[in-house]
């Protein structure tokens, strides 16, 4: 995982370095629908025989359902575009947030893919492995990876890729579409490199290459972002260009954006995760005068190479651990761009102490008055943090509230923790534990129409949305994992409104006339 902090004990010593039933169904809005291709949830295979209907299951449709039952809203791909206020939208002009997780840890560290794989490993057995990892997320109620990828894996040495990797990454895009899950290419740095206790850059891209590793793994690697001269020197050389390391940067992009500019599962592509800041001691102030000129030069490259996927762009780690009280949200130029901004502190939080989806609401407008897209990056929680699910229902509900994207730190298979970090949904036998029993739970993804509102009470189980509809089809999100067969309740209001509760795909689909509010409560 990629904040500045993953040991909370640490914060308060940091703190003193850096003071953060109805008519027949009617057809989906606007263009881009591909009976063929896959659907919202990304499988080419599933038709109106997977909705559940009176018949499927022997007992009278709920009150409020589709005479007809609505078809699920198929696309040709994971392509969003930003609107005004930084709404993402589909090719059927629906508002879209995103839900779900990266695939983390194990990324990091050789053989980088975040589950069990051997290096002789043929590449059609690797699709399968990668087939057994995704397939889960659907039924855990998810429809994004954030799939982070290693510089040092694609470019082991310097002008030398490594196709056989970039080969294994492809495959597992293909597999995370194929069940359901758009894509976002995250470029994924921790402290530089390996050879710092890191990850992500290329081990020759230090100063000197020849320099003794540093002792790994280490529990305060985040400290080195602030204390160690090899990192900080790191990141100041690279800014400044020097051995023309940000060229190379740009020319590992353009390879990553040939391969798959094109791919039909990939929503974005995400620049530089959690950037440090060199040498420099005012951070705020750095981010506007060396990262936002960093960011304004690549972003047009990578539209360029990709016209049709997003840019990610993200802020240092220490951001997202509450260390800084005021905030500065840069804003690169160009259109189309997501900002991705992550939060931690779980840790030190108590139950009297401020809501931390504050810092959501606060990601919420600056995206709102910049007109980009807020994905929550990267936030978590580890089993020993004994709020954790507490401060995890605090921020989604706030996600829920502000309506932003998100994805949560983190989902592979960590037989060794990578730097003691202990964040995973599984364990290494890929045994569910508290962390994924605290992240599945409904959520409105899509919605056909104007003013949308959710909100979800995980200790009593109901759930309640509402919009006023333009004619289309809108998703509410229900996880098998939670809701099983289905809920055990749907109430609908507004003139003609219905629904199709399609629990094989784990979502209600609602449609109403145009012009008419609508409104829904479930309950699990």
């Amino acid at each position: 995982m990629t904040s500045l902090l993953r040991s909370r004990s640490n914060l308060a010593a940091l703190a003193s370095v850096f003071v953060l039933a109805c008519s027949p169904a009617p057809e989906p809005n606007g263009e881009g629908a591909d009976e063929a291709s896959p659907t919202e949830d990304g499988d080419a295979d599933t038709t109106s025989a997977d909705t559940e209907t009176s018949s499927d299951t022997g007992e009278p449709p709920l009150p409020g359902a589709c005479e007809t039952p609505l078809e699920p809203v198929l696309l040709a791909d994971a392509r969003l575009v930003v609107d005004v206020e930084g709404v993402a939208r589909d090719a059927f002009g629906r508002d879209v947030v995103m839900r779900g997780l990266n695939t983390g840890n194990r990324n990091k560290t050789p053989p980088f893919v975040p589950f069990a794989v051997t290096e002789d490993m043929p590449l059609d057995a690797f699709s399968e492995a990668a087939d057994d990892f995704f397939a889960v997320l659907q039924g855990w109620g998810m429809d994004t990876v954030r799939l982070p990828f290693s510089w040092e894996a694609l470019e082991p040495e310097r002008d030398v890729w490594d196709e056989a990797y970039l080969d294994r990454y492809e495959r597992m895009v293909d597999s995370a579409w194929a069940h359901g899950q758009r894509v976002i290419l995250d470029f994924h740095q921790d402290v530089w490199a390996r050879n710092y206790c890191g990850d992500g850059f290329p081990t020759w891209a230090v100063a000197d290459p020849d320099a003794p590793w540093h002792d790994c793994p280490d529990h305060d690697w985040g400290f080195k972002y602030v204390t160690d001269p090899d990192v900080r020197g790191a990141f100041d050389r690279f800014y400044a260009n020097e051995d023309e390391l940000v060229d190379e940067f740009h020319e590992m992009w353009l390879k990553m954006s040939e391969r798959f500019a094109d791919h039909p599962g990939v929503v974005a592509l995400e620049i530089l995760n959690e950037p440090g800041w060199g040498t420099a001691n005012d951070i705020q102030q750095w981010k506007l005068d060396v990262l936002t000129p960093f960011h304004d030069a690549i972003i047009p490259a990578l539209h360029e190479a990709a016209p049709d996927l997003l840019v990610a762009y993200d802020n240092p780690g220490i951001d997202g651990v509450g260390l800084i009280p005021e905030l500065v949200h840069p804003r690169p130029e160009g259109d189309f761009l997501i900002y991705g901004p992550h939060l931690y502190g779980a840790g030190t939080w108590g139950l009297e102490q401020d809501d931390p989806g504050s810092s959501v609401t606060d990601y919420a407008e600056f995206g709102r008055s910049a007109d980009v897209h807020v994905l929550l990056g990267e936030f978590g929680f580890q089993p020993e943090e004994r709020y954790g699910p507490e401060w995890l229902d605090k921020v989604a509900d706030a996600l829920d509230h502000e309506r932003i994207s998100a994805t949560m730190w983190e989902y592979s298979y960590n037989e060794v923790l990578w730097n003691y970090e202990d964040f995973s949904m599984v364990d290494a036998a890929g045994n569910e534990r508290v962390q994924l029993d605290a992240w599945v739970r409904p959520w409105l993804r899509a919605v056909a129409g104007t003013e949308p509102s959710f909100a979800w009470d995980h200790g009593a189980g109901t759930g309640s949305a509402s919009f006023v509809s333009d004619g289309g089809v809108s998703e509410v999100v229900l996880p098998p994992r939670l809701f099983g067969a289905g809920p055990s309740s749907v109430e609908i209001r507004g003139e003609e409104a219905c629904f199709t509760l399609d629990m094989a795909r784990g979502e209600l689909r609602v449609t109403a006339p145009a012009g008419v509010a609508v409104d829904l409560e479930f309950a699990r």
